[in-house]
């Protein structure tokens, strides 16, 4: 037996349940079983076998299994336009019995900027390599990488440990069966809690590994080949472009002719007392001289 084996193994909880529980319990139920007629000896004895079929390691090795790959794919394509080539991708996923977990359109303010998208998508890991084949196909393939993760050791270590927590399960709810006074029952109840919880937590981590091996995740890059050019105005939207300028201009000079002209009958008394001043100085000086 291989000593990864044994760590898998290893009657952790079963040790550790059976030795707790038999030390708070077996004075309880060899007294219990007492006054029942039963000998305290085959309680105890009953206690002991189940410890023993909790905490002794199977001398079977486990067959040898399939390994466990949660696998992750990149690929970026260059094709001509992006909103035919996403339809065309969500049908192919759809093909393949896979999902659309994710999009990102990024589209361009104008046409000197390049359009770009990505996708994220799950597909069976048995049609990975077919998925990403027939994506190929869907324009120029810029780069593909495929990562793949072995998670069979993890596999192997939580269903070990759900094994043994469910024995200790059973064992526990066996001797909560025969307890015989309140404060050790509740000490019972309250160990059973925790082995369940910690079922539930493993269960839920071997379920989500599982689902990542089951269906394989593909990040999805697409960018357009070309940035799109605006299309070329014609004459006549060149012409009434021209017309709706100049028009502007035109009201742009009104509007500040008018201004000017408003400046002027405003500072106009101020401009005649300045002329009439000047010229009677004028005319007085003249006097003076003659």
């Amino acid at each position: 037996m291989t000593p990864e084996h044994k760590r898998l193994t290893a009657p952790v909880w079963g040790t550790v349940v059976g030795a707790v529980l038999l030390a708070s319990c077996s004075s309880p139920l060899t007294e219990s079983m007492s006054d029942s007629g039963e000998a305290p000896q085959a309680a105890q004895s009953e206690l002991a076998a189940l410890q023993n079929d909790v905490s002794s390691p199977t001398d079977a090795a486990p067959p040898k299994a399939k390994p466990q790959l949660i696998k992750r794919a990149n690929m970026t394509l260059r094709v001509e336009k992006i909103a035919p080539t996403l339809q065309a991708v969500a049908k192919l996923v759809k093909t393949q019995q896979g999902d659309v977990v994710g999009l990102q359109d990024q589209v361009p303010p104008d046409g000197a900027v390049r359009h770009q998208a990505s996708m994220e998508l799950r597909i069976p890991q048995a049609k990975l390599e077919a998925t990403l084949e027939q994506l190929a196909q869907l324009g120029t393939v810029q780069n593909r990488s495929i990562e793949a993760e072995d998670v069979s050791t993890q596999l192997v270590d939580f269903q070990a440990r759900l094994k043994n927590l469910r024995k200790s399960e059973e064992v526990v709810l066996k001797i909560m069966d025969r307890s015989g006074s309140v404060a050790d029952v509740l000490k019972v109840s309250q160990e059973l809690k925790t082995i369940r919880q910690q079922i539930e937590q493993i269960d839920a981590q071997v379920k989500r590994l599982q689902a990542q091996v089951a269906f394989s995740t593909v990040n999805l890059s697409l960018e357009s080949a070309i940035a799109t050019t605006p299309p070329q105005p014609s004459l006549g939207d060149r012409v009434q472009e021209a017309w709706s300028q100049s028009t502007h201009a035109v009201v742009n000079l009104t509007f500040g002719l008018l201004g000017i002209l408003v400046w002027f009958v405003v500072f106009l008394p101020y401009l005649i007392g300045i002329g009439l001043a000047g010229f009677f100085a004028k005319r007085f000086l003249h006097k003076q001289a003659q």
